[in-house]
């Protein structure tokens, strides 16, 4: 076990915040008519949830999403520990 976290070490961590509107289709024709329409702009409106992203030397990944900060920090604490 040890051995193996040796080898496991990340190697890129992405956490990505999400605004905004939850926009829900049925097909992907009507997402990409939204895309195609959709304005992107600075200026941020509801918070929605962090995405985590944590990729590890040997090939391995983990993704969250996690509605506080304080849940990815946690979270990243959790991974860096395995």
């Amino acid at each position: 076990m040890a051995q193996e976290r040796l080898a496991r070490i990340a190697t890129r961590v992405l956490v990505i915040p999400l605004y905004g509107k939850l926009n829900e289709f049925t097909t992907i024709e009507d997402a990409v008519r939204f895309l195609d329409q959709h304005r992107i702009y600075e200026g941020s409106v509801e918070f929605r949830k962090y995405e985590v992203h944590v990729e590890f030397s040997n090939g391995g990944k983990v993704d969250a999403s996690l509605d506080s900060k304080q849940r990815v920090k946690e979270f990243l604490e959790f991974v860096s520990r395995q």
